[in-house]
């Protein structure tokens, strides 16, 4: 029952996450911009409905003493993620309040302190949930955001080259709103990520012969051992989470394609030439034509690759997101940091640090450079770079202290991000 009542919170928690996506399309860039951050959290809340919850062979259905920690820890997760949504739902409404009475009530409220402090805790706490929650499913092997994230990016990667063929769109001439681009690109290489996502979902976690059977040469084909048993790969059928999944992907490729700074401008007469024939006036105070200098078709195509070249995005800088905990003895020492990867794509990595870093004028939780645990993580990083680019702090969050099962050691965890330059 008490598996019924947590999958219950669950939907209840995805339901409104979806109205929330629904209700902000009209609000404000501060707003609008966490619809990414929520769709991430639904893509792992979806992963926690049908790989856990509906999943008979999951921990979840199991009465061991592991089982009962490991579900303790993920009710917390989902209340926490419960807790972020439910404020950037208070705030989308506190937009919809000053929207009815005035406009400008909304710009003196983000523009004030508090509410640059409410809107900042508001994301960092949306960002934070969900990275703990993705870390959580990554150790339970069911995480699907780094999957799907590196995919995206080694596809588009190889699609970037394509981009420096783009013809820049003509006048419109009146004839209505032409069309942004083609789709065709973008849809292909959704496609092929899908493609390439599936088959790796369907041989995920398949269980090997052992030594016994290798020795036995029990073995369908050479290099292909014959498995014991078949067993349940851990991901289970759930259209909603493949429906996520496509427009996550779209969403994706549509922030990394390349925008060219293509203006549309008004047909306008054609500058004359200053060699035309000239009739002088009869009137002596009307001045002689000076030479109009035009610019020509070179100098329209250098200024076009010199704008293209400015606007690409540089792939010198890698970012990494590091769960580090330190634990404290009942007795006062200090025991030997912890670091746990947080695997993400570089495009989520980066808007987590800006959000971090936003965040941190405001909130108490925010880690500095100067704390221990960037320090520590700094020179173990650095420690193994001999030459060439070394490592840097960006942002980081405290996500909170964990008093273990005994109350013996007390760990402080944290998030952090870091760049290499």
């Amino acid at each position: 029952m008490a598996a019924l009542s947590d999958l219950a919170t669950v939907v209840h928690i995805l339901k409104r996450a979806h109205a929330f996506c629904e209700s902000c399309r009209s609000a404000p860039e501060e707003i609008y911009l966490a619809r990414e951050h929520v769709h991430a959290m639904t893509l792992c809340l979806e992963g926690v409905s049908s790989d856990l919850y509906e999943n008979q062979r999951s921990f979840v259905h199991q009465t061991t003493y592991k089982a009962k920690t490991r579900q303790h820890t993920l009710k917390a997760h989902i209340a926490s993620c419960d807790r972020s949504l439910m404020r950037m739902e208070v705030l989308l409404q506190s937009y919809q309040g000053f929207k009815k009475e005035h406009v400008s009530l909304w710009d003196k409220f983000r523009w004030s302190t508090g509410g640059k402090k409410e809107i900042a805790e508001c994301k960092a706490d949306l960002v934070l949930s969900t990275a703990v929650l993705d870390v959580f499913l990554g150790r339970e092997q069911l995480s699907v955001l780094y999957k799907l994230e590196s995919i995206m990016e080694a596809f588009m990667k190889r699609v970037a080259p394509l981009e420096a063929f783009d013809v820049p769109m003509s006048a419109n001439d009146g004839r209505g709103r032409q069309r942004s681009g083609s789709n065709v690109t973008r849809t292909i290489v959704i496609s092929l990520v899908l493609a390439r996502l599936k088959k790796v979902l369907q041989s995920y976690r398949r269980k090997t012969a052992n030594a016994k059977s290798k020795k036995a040469g029990h073995q369908t084909s050479p290099g292909r051992p014959k498995p014991v048993m078949r067993t349940n790969s851990g991901f289970m059928n759930n259209p909603n989470r493949n429906a996520l999944m496509h427009t996550y992907a779209s969403n994706m490729a549509s922030a990394a394609a390349f925008k060219a700074p293509h203006i549309q401008r008004k047909p306008h007469p054609r500058t004359p030439s200053p060699d035309f024939h000239y009739i002088p006036s009869t009137r002596p105070s009307s001045p002689l034509p000076g030479l109009i200098r035009r610019s020509s078709s070179m100098q329209r195509l250098t200024s076009h690759l010199n704008a293209r070249n400015s606007n690409l995005r540089t792939s010198k800088e890698h970012y990494e997101c590091w769960r580090v905990g330190i634990g404290t003895l009942a007795l006062g020492p200090k025991t030997a940091p912890q670091y746990l990867p947080h695997k993400r794509g570089q495009l989520q990595l980066r808007k987590m640090g800006d959000v971090f870093k936003e965040a941190e004028l405001y909130d108490s939780r925010a880690v500095t450079e100067s704390d221990e645990k960037v320090k520590s993580l700094l020179k173990e990083k650095n420690r193994k770079v001999k030459k060439g680019r070394k490592w840097y702090f960006v942002a980081g969050k405290v996500v909170g202290r964990d008093p273990g099962r005994t109350g013996v050691v007390s760990v402080e965890k944290a998030f952090v991000v870091l760049v290499r330059r």
